[in-house]
């Protein structure tokens, strides 16, 4: 049985890689720990509850970090809608945890060492935190899997930054100096991973044409996205980033290309801030902290987005 904690910022797309791990046989998910990223906290911890009422499933809710360690937040409503679900305006009773989400992840973590595997789905701020708190903590997870960066910064909120990473640039650096202080590597489903791995107009058609109910959800809450993406960026491709990370961490015999470095963030020039710079020729000293995905078994990837929406 794998064991999942999922950190999320829903977001349709991460509503997808939580409807892929929730259908997964021998995959449970253990909690969803939440940080403000794709819209703000409240609607982000209200989206998490969301999707399990659409799912039926009892899992735990834990809200984090409203906003970044330095810099005001940002947020991608202009793609996602205000409400995060693509200004479906669903919304949820589900009580939610108290509990701080890095405090849960350090505890359920360290309730089941070398067990859970940890997949990063928004802004690094809640995990950074609880690395804070707790520097051991990557040594204790089975694997670390985040969707996140633009390893030769091909950008998708500027010019050479992804959105998670820029979100909350500090707590990225944080993050993978702390995995790399420990020798502990991150899987990284980035996004120019995400870009070789689009979905066409007709594909999400068929997706929709399933007839589920959740096929249904999943066209409902990601239709605005579909129409951002085709009146405003002018793409009949659509990308959803968060369902390749998923499928990483689901099944790793997907990767099909794949390479270690070491990883940092630029946090002081204006120009790159939040950019992911590899040490792709190995010259530094630093340590390898990054195993980076170039490339997935992309049948194999449309078989789980399919069966998630069964």
């Amino acid at each position: 049985m794998q064991r999942l904690i999922i950190d999320t910022d829903p977001g349709e797309d991460d509503a997808l890689a939580i409807m892929m791990a929730a259908a997964h046989p021998g995959t449970k998910i253990e909690a969803l720990t939440v940080v403000a990223g794709n819209v703000g906290l409240k609607n982000t911890t209200n989206n998490a509850a969301v999707i399990l009422d659409q799912l039926g499933l009892d899992i735990p809710i834990y809200p984090g970090c409203k906003t970044p360690f330095v810099m005001p937040g940002i947020d991608a409503a202009y793609a996602h809608g205000l409400d995060g679900l693509g200004n479906t305006g669903l919304r949820s009773n589900r009580p939610v945890q108290a509990q701080h989400a890095a405090l849960a992840l350090i505890d359920h973590v360290n309730a089941s060492p070398g067990d859970l595997t940890l997949v990063a789905l928004g802004p690094l701020t809640n995990i950074a935190t609880a690395l804070k708190l707790d520097p051991e903590l990557p040594r204790k997870l089975r694997r670390t899997i985040i969707m996140g960066g633009a390893v030769s910064a091909h950008g998708n909120v500027n010019y050479n930054a992804e959105f998670n990473i820029y979100a909350d640039p500090e707590a990225a650096f944080a993050f993978f100096h702390g995995w790399g202080a420990v020798g502990c590597l991150v899987e990284v489903a980035d996004w120019e991973l995400t870009m070789r791995h689009g979905f066409s107009t007709e594909l999400r058609a068929e997706w929709a044409g399933l007839g589920t109910p959740k096929a249904s959800f999943f066209a409902a809450i990601s239709a605005h996205s579909n129409e951002f993406i085709q009146k405003v960026r002018r793409r009949t491709v659509q990308y959803f980033a968060d369902p390749v990370a998923m499928a990483v961490a689901l099944e790793p015999a997907i990767v099909v290309s794949h390479e270690r470095h070491h990883l940092t963030v630029s946090l002081a020039d204006p120009q790159t801030r939040g950019q992911t710079i590899v040490d792709w020729s190995d010259h530094g000293d630093q340590p390898v902290n990054a195993d980076i995905i170039l490339k997935l078994d992309h049948d194999r990837l449309l078989e789980l987005i399919r069966q998630a929406q069964l």
